[in-house]
């Protein structure tokens, strides 16, 4: 897909490139989240191969609803089926907590449910809200994270060139 992408053939993808090829594979990705992921992902002004693997990893993780679940009960400690503030506040930082209770608990009932969690992640809430410097710390963390669990590996991603 990569290749698809990459119009001029430099190893990298431009925004306008990024733009059209998930059009092409039917990606109903809004216009400015495109444009926060390419800014969260990259720090040149385009995509070489391991951030466009990065990406195509975390949307596909987000589509699908298990990896949805499993996301939610890393907060739902207590497996009550919410995640409370107490429990938001042992994982992020505290304006991140307010931040997500503000935006994501849409109830106002102190607690965020698994239909609160799914919307805010398929949405793009976070990335739409988020500055871009909260935008790339995340990405980072989210690609450390799939390298660290084995499932971006920048070796792999060179030979499959």
């Amino acid at each position: 897909m990569f290749a698809l992408m990459d119009t001029e053939r430099k190893g990298r993808v431009t925004l306008p490139e990024l733009k059209a090829g998930l059009a092409k594979v039917g990606s109903k990705l809004a216009e400015p989240e495109m444009e926060l992921l390419m800014e969260a992902a990259d720090v040149d002004g385009y995509l070489d191969y391991a951030e466009f693997v990065a990406i195509t990893i975390h949307l596909q993780r987000l589509s699908n609803d298990q990896h949805l679940r499993t996301a939610f009960l890393f907060f739902d400690r207590d497996s009550r089926g919410y995640i409370e503030r107490g429990e938001l506040a042992d994982a992020l930082a505290d304006d991140a907590v307010l931040h997500v209770m503000k935006e994501v608990d849409t109830d106002k009932d102190g607690r965020v449910s698994f239909e609160e969690f799914v919307a805010m992640m398929k949405s793009g809430t976070d990335w739409r809200k988020a500055s871009r410097q909260y935008s790339r710390q995340r990405f980072k963390t989210l690609s450390n994270s799939l390298m660290k669990d084995g499932s971006l590996s920048m070796a792999r991603a060179d030979d499959d060139r």
